[in-house]
């Protein structure tokens, strides 16, 4: 299908890059089908864009790749599950623009995990409360 995203321009998205959200995400509960979409030129970000809102592309970061110690504070519960599970998470962090020009935050306490096996996504809350929803990136 091709799919004109405001921030990106026109772009074709296979039935298989379809990422269901039983739930939605924070803020977007009644949107429940999304892809991710990534640029070569802006490794290693990426964008979840909504399939039913094309004006709405959420930047992402998978927050292991800028922060070793956030695999510290991640919850060894939720590791061990999804391991015993058998699923293929990966783990994305929301970026956030807003604030001074040029400053971005990482949302670390509402990851969105994504299993492409079963191409479905869930954003989970972390109960740590050492970690922030705004970590500056800077």
């Amino acid at each position: 299908m091709r799919v004109d995203v405001k921030p990106i321009g026109e772009i074709e998205i296979l039935e298989e890059e379809i990422i269901h959200f039983p739930d939605g995400i924070i803020g977007f509960e009644n949107l429940k089908n999304f892809a991710i979409i990534n640029n070569h030129n802006f490794r290693p970000f990426c964008w979840l864009i909504a399939l039913e809102r094309t004006d709405l592309a959420i930047p992402l970061v998978n927050p292991f790749l800028l922060m070793k110690e956030y695999q510290k504070k991640f919850p060894l519960e939720l590791m061990n599950e999804l391991k015993e599970n058998n699923t293929q998470y990966e783990v994305f962090c929301v970026v956030s623009l807003q604030g001074s020009p040029g400053a971005a935050t990482l949302n670390l306490k509402g990851p969105i995990l994504i299993d492409y096996f079963k191409k479905e996504g869930k954003q989970i809350i972390l109960l740590a409360d050492m970690l922030p929803v705004n970590f500056p990136l800077n």
